[in-house]
C-alpha cells in the first residue's frame, strides 16, 4: 500500500490538468468527448456533494449536457474550447455549466 501511495504521488508531480488545445487537437474525438464526459460527471457529482440531499443542481447538469439531440451542446462546448485553447478544461466547463444551472 505505501510503495503504491509513493509511486502514484511521484507521477502526481508530473501531471497536469488538460488544456482545451490538449483535448481538442491531440485526442481522438472519442478520447475527447470521453475526456469531457469525465470533467462533466465529476463536476456534476461535486455539484451533488455540495447541495445534498438537494439534487436539483446535479440533474440541471445532466439535463443540460446530455439533451437529445446532443449536438447543439457538443457544437458549443468545441466552440468554448476552441476560443480558450490554453485554458484547463475543468474551468471551462464549469463556467458553461454555471452559466446554464447556477453555482
Amino acid at each position: 500500500m505505501i510503495l503504491a501511495t509513493a509511486t502514484f504521488l511521484a507521477a502526481g508531480k508530473d501531471a497536469a490538468a488538460l488544456t482545451a488545445d490538449d483535448v481538442l487537437n491531440n485526442m481522438s474525438n472519442d478520447q475527447g468527448i470521453s475526456y469531457v464526459n469525465g470533467v462533466v460527471e465529476g463536476l456534476a457529482t461535486a455539484r451533488w456533494l455540495a447541495d445534498r440531499p438537494e439534487p436539483s443542481g446535479m440533474q440541471c447538469i445532466y439535463e443540460w449536457y446530455y439533451q437529445t439531440p446532443i449536438e447543439p451542446v457538443w457544437n458549443s462546448v468545441v466552440q468554448w474550447l476552441e476560443r480558450h485553447p490554453d485554458q484547463q478544461v475543468g474551468i471551462l466547463m464549469q463556467v458553461l455549466i454555471n452559466r446554464e444551472c447556477g453555482e
